[in-house]
C-alpha cells in the first residue's frame, strides 16, 4: 500500500473522529442551552407521563418573618397518572397537586430564569441538576388565594357556596360571631397583595423535577395595621416508576 493512501485513509479516519466529536458536543449544548421556559415545560410533561411516583412534604406558615405554627409534614402517592392521594400528620387536609401546580406554570407565569446548575446528591449517587425559579402572576396569586380563604370561611360556618349569614340555622351569638368574622375577612380580602416564586429542582438527564419550593407572601391590613405573612411549602419527589428510586437529601 502506497504512504499516499495510507495518508489519506488516517486523515480520513482524523475527520471522522473530528465530526463525530463536533456532533455529540453539539447535541451536549443544544441540551445545555435550553431555554428556562424549555426546562420548565419538560419537567411539566416527564412528571405528567409518570404512570406512578411519591412525593413528601412541609408546609410552614410565618408572621413578619417567624414561625406561626409548627410545620404541617404531608406525604402523597399518584397513580395511574392521575390518581391521587394525600395524608396529613394534622387534621387539616393538604390540597397540593404537582402536576396541576408545573401545569398551571407552565402555561402562565411572569417569568422563568435559571438560577442555579449543579449536583445534587442522592441515595444512588450524585446526579447533574438545575435549578428553575418561576414567578408566578401576582394577580393570579391573588385571586387564587381569595377564592381558597372565602371557601375555607364557608366550610368553617358550615356552609360551602351559599350566603353564610342567611342560610345557617345557629344560636344568635354564633350568628355574631360569624357575622364579625366575615365583616374581618372582607376588610383583609380587599387589600390582599399575594406572591408566589417556586424553585424546582431538575433531573437534567431524565429531565423531571425532584424537588420543589414555594414562598409566597401575603400582604395585607387588619384593623388598619398592615400585616405581612408567608407561606412556605417544600416537597421532595420519589420513587418514579420505570426509574431509580432516588429522593434528594
Amino acid at each position: 500500500m502506497c504512504m499516499k493512501s495510507v495518508r489519506m485513509r488516517a486523515f480520513a479516519a482524523l475527520l471522522l473522529t473530528l465530526t463525530m466529536s463536533v456532533a455529540a458536543a453539539g447535541c451536549a449544548a443544544d441540551a445545555d442551552h435550553r431555554s428556562p421556559e424549555e426546562w420548565l415545560s419538560m419537567a411539566y410533561s416527564g412528571l405528567a407521563a409518570m404512570d406512578q411516583y411519591h412525593f413528601t412534604g412541609a408546609i410552614s406558615m410565618g408572621m413578619n418573618e417567624e414561625l406561626m405554627f409548627k410545620p404541617q409534614m404531608f406525604e402523597g402517592k399518584v397513580t395511574r397518572h392521575k390518581q391521587l392521594t394525600i395524608q396529613s400528620d394534622e387534621q387539616d387536609p393538604v390540597s397540593w397537586n404537582p402536576v396541576d401546580v408545573l401545569g398551571k406554570l407552565n402555561d402562565a407565569n411572569a417569568g422563568v430564569t435559571i438560577i442555579h446548575e449543579g449536583v445534587t446528591e442522592t441515595e444512588s449517587g450524585a446526579i447533574k441538576t438545575l435549578t428553575v425559579r418561576v414567578e408566578e402572576k401576582s394577580d393570579v396569586t391573588t385571586a387564587r388565594w381569595d377564592s381558597l380563604l372565602r371557601q375555607q370561611f364557608d366550610d368553617i360556618a358550615g356552609v360551602s357556596g351559599a350566603d353564610t349569614l342567611i342560610t345557617l340555622n345557629v344560636s344568635e351569638k354564633r350568628d355574631t360571631i360569624l357575622a364579625q368574622s366575615k365583616k374581618e375577612l372582607e376588610e383583609m380580602l380587599s387589600r390582599l397583595h399575594a406572591t408566589s416564586r417556586y424553585d424546582i429542582v431538575i433531573d437534567k438527564q431524565r429531565l423531571l423535577p425532584i424537588k420543589m419550593e414555594e414562598l409566597t407572601s401575603f400582604e395585607y391590613e387588619r384593623g388598619g395595621t398592615p400585616i405581612k405573612e408567608s407561606r412556605h411549602t417544600s416537597v421532595r419527589f420519589e420513587k418514579f416508576e420505570g426509574s431509580a428510586e432516588d429522593s434528594v437529601q
